[in-house]
């Protein structure tokens, strides 16, 4: 996944290169009742509860990403997350390079997602949260950046306990926030190709639901038997 992961740093803030360079809202605008440092730390908060819980006869199981087992999808939270320090620190893209391919799991999957939490916690309360976070296609503002991989990070976590059969409650304000960070990019989302269409679900549905089926999974999606 080399070049291919690096190209997907970016996740949801992909879509909206267009609405940058045309005028747009652009990631520059985006709104939501936390800031992205906020945002990301409660997101990260429930993720790592979630892999703590992972076992390693677990990882070869299906997940609701389709092209992913549990074990590339855990290899790619851990990826975003190693970036973190870099970005936010003003590194591009190029000067990052090559530093993150590879097995990041290694043999304690629990204390390699630790090491890379705690690194990336601690650059999120330093950085300068109007600095420039240099992504793949764009400038973007670190609040920006913090909001979208806090949000991946939580919509994988769904991913992940959804295959393992981990309970899953998100924060109803955590999934509020990001709900909200997103809802203004469907199109753009779509027209990524990065991401299955809404799936509908209840007007009365709870947040969590509701940003499950905003990106493209099913609420009830089941492990195939």
């Amino acid at each position: 996944m080399g070049e291919g992961r690096a190209a997907v740093i970016s996740g949801t803030l992909a879509s909206r290169r267009r609405q940058a360079t045309e005028g747009g809202p652009g990631v520059a605008d985006l709104s939501s009742s936390m800031d992205g440092a906020q945002l990301f730390g409660r997101a990260l908060e429930q993720a790592t509860a979630l892999v703590g819980g992972v076992r390693l006869s677990q990882l070869g199981l299906a997940t609701p990403c389709t092209e992913w087992d549990v074990r590339a999808l855990v290899s790619h939270m851990l990826y975003e997350l190693r970036w973190v320090p870099d970005l936010t620190l003003g590194a591009t893209i190029a000067e990052v390079g090559d530093r993150y391919d590879g097995d990041l799991i290694g043999d304690d999957l629990v204390a390699s997602w630790r090491r890379a939490a705690d690194a990336a916690l601690i650059a999120v309360e330093r950085c300068d949260p109007v600095a420039i976070a240099h992504l793949s296609y764009a400038d973007v503002s670190n609040d920006a950046y913090l909001r979208q991989v806090g949000g991946d990070e939580l919509i994988h976590s769904w991913d992940l306990g959804a295959a393992t059969g981990a309970p899953v409650r998100f924060d109803p304000e955590l999934a509020e926030a990001v709900y909200e960070n997103t809802l203004p990019d469907v199109k753009g989302m779509q027209a990524s190709g990065l991401f299955a269409p809404p799936v509908p679900v209840p007007e009365n549905a709870d947040p969590q639901t509701r940003l499950v089926a905003l990106f493209g999974r099913d609420p009830g999606w089941q492990p195939p038997h």
